[in-house]
């Protein structure tokens, strides 16, 4: 049953499922909890393994061809009415209705087989997979197939790892569905898949700090601690350093071209927060206002003017002049908008003076990068106090922007 068990869980890693060690543990326990009747199996094992419910079609598949059931026309199931005779007689049907069986019945052939319990698995072991009958090498075509989609979700996404809850064919697309291609009908789709990637960002940095949280292994000290064990270093003794969250300050855009972009990357936010040890909030069409956001909406402080034309040098004047403080060593700043800013003075010295003082600054353009340059836009003169650019026209875009204001 483990090696069963152990085919089982790599089969569906292979389907692109994540399955941790723990998980595999999990799985091993509720099989000694529900035993081997097949229905309470597969929901124990679903119950372990299967995390999202796009993932239940391939668990069953892999379930299928892993735990193949016996096959009904096997003679332990027709002789079970009539072992007796092989015509299937009076005789035959008189042997087979006891319970248990007589045991004339059973020896009546010398083809019978000994019986069975139903519930009792066949063994399947990789060298018998390579004998199995045609219906179950089609479960394995199909189980190659979904390998095959779930390879193409992890080229969709912007990290190389598959995510459940983007796995499915219309969250990909959404995925990676420029903005100005986005219909209304999906925009609401946008959104809800907008917070399950705050959610798994969120998560993905509490498992780093789970990890981290005693720092790196001091290797002298250590040794100096093995001593006692005759050398052997049981106790790892570590630097005590604790990675520090940065504090994020989101510069975004709002006027009509880039609003939809920065909407998501503020939903995005919204779940994700705790990623950070402190976040400020700023929305911008010719001034910089402090906002909040709930529950899908901009909430500004001040008064906000969505019809004004952009000016991003009075809005780092503003910010220099006001908030100068929220700019230290510790703060990650993002800004999402694209540069254009209507041939007024860009105040790039401004944001050099800000970069200067900040952790990272990390830009997120909501437009093609053929079309950074061209017009009214003031990126050549920001690009030098930027230490990251990233084409966001989408919500892979701004999810990579985001990952990267993570790590700075």
């Amino acid at each position: 049953m483990r090696e069963r068990l152990l085919d089982l869980i790599e089969d569906l890693r292979g389907a692109g499922l994540a399955i941790s060690v723990a998980e595999t543990v999990d799985a091993l326990r509720a099989v000694e909890l529900a035993g081997i009747e097949r229905t309470v199996l597969r929901e124990a094992l679903a119950a372990a393994l299967v995390k999202y419910e796009d993932d239940r079609a391939a668990f069953d598949a892999a379930f299928d061809a892993t735990f193949a059931a016996p096959e009904p026309a096997a003679s332990g199931r027709k002789q079970k009415h009539g072992r007796g005779s092989p015509a299937g007689g009076a005789g035959g049907r008189t042997s087979g209705s006891t319970p248990s069986g007589s045991a004339s019945g059973r020896g009546s052939t010398s083809s019978a087989e000994p019986p069975r319990d139903d519930r009792r698995m066949p063994s399947l072991r990789a060298s018998e997979r390579r004998r199995r009958p045609p219906d179950d090498r089609s479960r394995e075509a199909g189980l190659e197939s979904r390998k095959a989609s779930a390879t193409r979700a992890r080229a969709a996404s912007p990290d190389g790892e598959p995510r459940p809850g983007v796995r499915a064919g219309r969250g990909v697309a959404i995925l990676t569905r420029p903005f100005h291609a986005m219909e209304p009908s999906e925009a609401e789709a946008a959104r809800e898949l907008a917070r399950e990637l705050g959610r798994r960002l969120a998560a993905r940095a509490a498992r780093r700090e789970r990890r981290l949280r005693h720092g790196r292994i001091d290797v002298r000290r250590t040794i100096r601690a093995s001593l006692a064990h005759g050398g052997v270093p049981i106790d790892l003794e570590h630097r005590g350093r604790k990675p520090g969250k940065p504090d994020l300050l989101v510069l975004c855009d709002v006027s009509g071209s880039v609003a939809s972009a920065s909407e998501l990357l503020l939903t995005i936010l919204a779940t994700a927060e705790s990623a950070f040890r402190r976040v400020h909030r700023f929305a911008f069409v010719d001034r910089a206002v402090e906002i909040a956001f709930a529950d899908g909406h901009v909430m500004p402080a001040g008064p906000l003017d969505l019809y004004a034309r952009s000016d991003f040098g009075a809005v780092l004047c503003g910010l220099e002049a006001q908030h100068v403080t929220l700019f230290d060593r510790a703060t990650v700043v993002l800004v999402v908008g694209d540069a254009r800013n209507n041939r007024k003075p860009p105040r790039s010295d401004v944001l050099g003076r800000l970069a200067t003082r900040s952790r990272a600054l990390v830009w997120a353009l909501p437009e093609p990068r053929s079309r950074w340059y061209t017009g009214d836009s003031a990126l050549a003169s920001y690009q030098p106090h930027c230490d990251f650019l990233c084409e966001a026209t989408s919500l892979a875009g701004l999810l990579s922007s985001l990952r990267e204001a993570m790590r700075r």
